[in-house]
């Protein structure tokens, strides 16, 4: 019986499943870079005083090349270097730069539109992974959400209809990656797993993310045939899944793999809540999705709509320290460990059922083949 472990909050969670009931264990197997070819591809990085390193994921590894990116800056003299963080994700990022306590000091908490105008040279750095509403994440996707509101909503009315299009170039990145062609500055994306970073891009923002989905693309596609159930686990990355909103990504971007009247079963703890926004205030009542839609985007808001059109087609299940209540009024059935997660599979589907489990859904995108 094979143990298949799987993040749940700063935990590992075991899945003791027999390999007769496995269909498959999918993760990412990115091809990674080397400590070297890390360091040579920074190189080319243009670094002048007056720098505002803006990073807009909190991945360990986004730490880490803020850390060489300093170094070389202090390398070739720079004084003035400053990093700029969102603020939802600066708790965590400081904790991936513990290491190097002198650069917390460097952290600016700053609102965006003071730090970009203050500052002549900006770099951001993005971490580039699927999204159902846009299909793929990264610097112009995470800008347009948190600093461009009526761009977003014109992203969110573009979207083609209310299901989830992870891996789709389609018209709401179409939007992100204009809007971003008028902010000036540079970027750096990366394409990476847990283990490392497979690809390092640099360019204005628009560049820079098109180069990492091509490439994200390429290393990261697996086709399958479609599956009955599945048990989809998120990220090693905690700060990418403290709360539901974040980690519904991970559901969303595998469920096109799930057949009709199938199961896919979410594991996320989501220690700080279901996140500010549409959720949080659908769950207390004072959101009416239809109505909603009339007015403007507000944030998660396509997560509604998701749940609203999935729930339909197959079982939402979900292991969460979510109070039970929220994850039931959201439509999900809540199971209170794997272990439960698998018996009632077994049962639902028989007992030579096979379940598809999937570990890094951020990341490595299931392609259904026909």
């Amino acid at each position: 019986m094979p143990e298949i472990w799987l993040k749940y909050g700063t935990t590992d969670a075991v899945l003791n499943i027999k390999y007769e009931n496995l269909l498959k264990h999918v993760s990412s197997d990115l091809p990674l870079l080397s400590e070297d070819e890390i360091r040579l591809r920074l190189s080319n990085v243009s670094l002048a005083d007056d720098l505002l390193i803006f990073a807009l994921s909190d991945t360990r590894l986004a730490a880490k090349i803020i850390i060489l990116l300093l170094e070389l800056a202090q390398a070739k003299g720079l004084t003035n270097v400053t990093i700029g963080v969102l603020p939802r994700i600066g708790g965590v990022l400081a904790n991936n730069l513990a290491d190097k306590a002198s650069m917390l000091n460097q952290i600016n908490y700053q609102s965006f539109h003071n730090m970009i105008e203050k500052y002549q040279n900006i770099l951001f750095i993005s971490q580039t992974i699927y999204d159902p509403l846009f299909g793929y994440g990264g610097a112009p996707t995470i800008l347009l959400r948190n600093y461009m509101r009526e761009s977003m909503s014109e992203a969110f009315t573009a979207r083609q209809d209310n299901l989830p299009k992870p891996g789709v170039k389609g018209p709401p990145l179409k939007i992100a990656l204009s809007n971003s062609e008028n902010i000036s500055a540079k970027s750096i994306e990366l394409v990476a797993n847990s283990f490392g970073i497979a690809g390092i891009y640099y360019g204005s923002i628009s560049e820079a993310s098109q180069s990492a989905i091509t490439y994200l693309d390429s290393v990261s596609t697996i086709e399958m045939e479609s599956t009955k159930s599945a048990i989809i686990g998120t990220s090693s990355e905690i700060g990418m899944h403290l709360t539901l909103s974040d980690s519904l990504n991970s559901l969303w971007n595998t469920i096109h793999i799930v057949r009709e009247n199938g199961s896919a079963i979410l594991l996320s703890e989501n220690r700080r809540g279901l996140g500010e926004g549409a959720l949080q205030m659908y769950v207390e009542g004072r959101l009416k999705i239809e109505e909603q839609l009339k007015t403007s985007y507000i944030n998660g808001l396509e997560h509604l709509l998701y749940l609203q059109e999935l729930r339909q087609k197959c079982e939402l299940g979900i292991v969460s320290t979510l109070p039970q209540y929220y994850l039931k009024k959201l439509g999900f059935d809540v199971y209170i460990s794997l272990k439960s997660v698998l018996e009632k599979l077994l049962t639902k589907h028989g007992k030579y059922h096979k379940v598809l489990v999937l570990s890094d859904a951020d990341i490595a995108f299931l392609k259904k083949k026909f």
